[in-house]
C-alpha cells in the first residue's frame, strides 16, 4: 500500500521500527492541509501531530510502499495512543514535479489541543532532514516550537 508519512514517522529510526519493510517512493506534499496536535502521546508527554484541512497551506512528507504487516505495526503507535485514535484517509498528494498521486495517510480522531515539546519537534526534524524535504518543511515544524 502506498502511504504518505509526515511528522515523527519520518524519523528513520522510528520508521524502521514501525515499518521495517518500507520502500521509499517519492517526496510529496498534501495541499490544503496543515499540522495540528489533537492527541496526547504518553511516550513524548506532549501532543502528537496530525493533519487537518486548511485552504492554501500544505504538509510535506514522503510516500512509501508499506506491507500490510508494516501498516498494522505503524497503526499501533507503539501503544502510546488507544486503538482507533488515528484513521486512514485516501488523499491526493503532489510530487515535487507537481504530479498528482493517490495515497493513503492517517489523521487523528481529535480529543483536544495539546502542546508540543522541543524533543518531539527535534525528532521530527531529523526525519525531515533525512529525507531531504524542502526548507519550507523544516520552517513549518519550527513554527510549532514552544516559546520560552
Amino acid at each position: 500500500m502506498r502511504v504518505f508519512i509526515y511528522a515523527e514517522n519520518l524519523n528513520p529510526t522510528q520508521l524502521k521500527r514501525r515499518a521495517p519493510e518500507h520502500q521509499f517512493l517519492f517526496k510529496a506534499y498534501l495541499p490544503d492541509h496543515t499540522i495540528h496536535f489533537p492527541r496526547f502521546s504518553s511516550q513524548w508527554r506532549c501532543g502528537l501531530a496530525s493533519i487537518t484541512p486548511s485552504p492554501g497551506e500544505r504538509v510535506w512528507g514522503a510516500a512509501f510502499e508499506l506491507t500490510d504487516e508494516d501498516l498494522k505495526i505503524l497503526d499501533a503507535y507503539d501503544g502510546e495512543v488507544p486503538e482507533g485514535a488515528f484513521r486512514h484517509l485516501e488523499v491526493t498528494v503532489m510530487t515535487e514535479d507537481e504530479q498528482k498521486e493517490l495515497v493513503t495517510t492517517h489523521a487523528a480522531n481529535p480529543i483536544g489541543k495539546f502542546r508540543v515539546k522541543d524533543d518531539y519537534l527535534d525528532f521530527i526534524k531529523k526525519g525531515v532532514k533525512h529525507w531531504d524535504l524542502p526548507e519550507e518543511c523544516l520552517e513549518t515544524w519550527e513554527l510549532f516550537r514552544p516559546r520560552k
